[in-house]
């Protein structure tokens, strides 16, 4: 697993439990703050500060360690974002992009005009 997978564990075991990130925190003796970095993997929980929170959820949670993944391919990232977004597209310059933002646009060929025939 990494920081991101035991977020999402930590953000479902909670959900199940029923708890907000502040009543988590509550009860496993921490932070909101870490909850919640936790949750994003911004932050890798210890052994003590994760079984904390295991106990305070009342469930179990599960680690796999040096399980082997293979990243998805480029038409399975693809696949899933249409999946998400269906038809949407995003137009950076609805947005009213900072020249910086808007030299770098351009540099990548994706000028308003391309965006205008879409």
């Amino acid at each position: 697993m990494n920081e991101v997978e035991i977020g999402i564990e930590v953000a479902t075991l909670r959900t199940r439990a029923g708890l907000t990130q502040a009543e988590l925190a509550s009860r496993a003796g921490t932070t909101q703050a870490v909850i919640s970095r936790l949750e994003t993997g911004a932050q890798v929980p210890g052994f003590r500060t994760l079984d904390r929170i295991v106990a305070a959820t009342g469930r179990e949670m599960k680690l796999t360690l040096g399980q082997k993944r293979s990243l998805p391919t480029r038409q399975e990232r693809r696949r899933r974002v249409r999946r998400v977004l269906g038809d949407y597209q995003f137009d950076p310059w609805d947005r009213d992009p900072t020249p910086a933002e808007a030299r770098g646009l351009i540099a990548d060929g994706l000028n308003r005009e391309r965006f205008a025939r879409a």
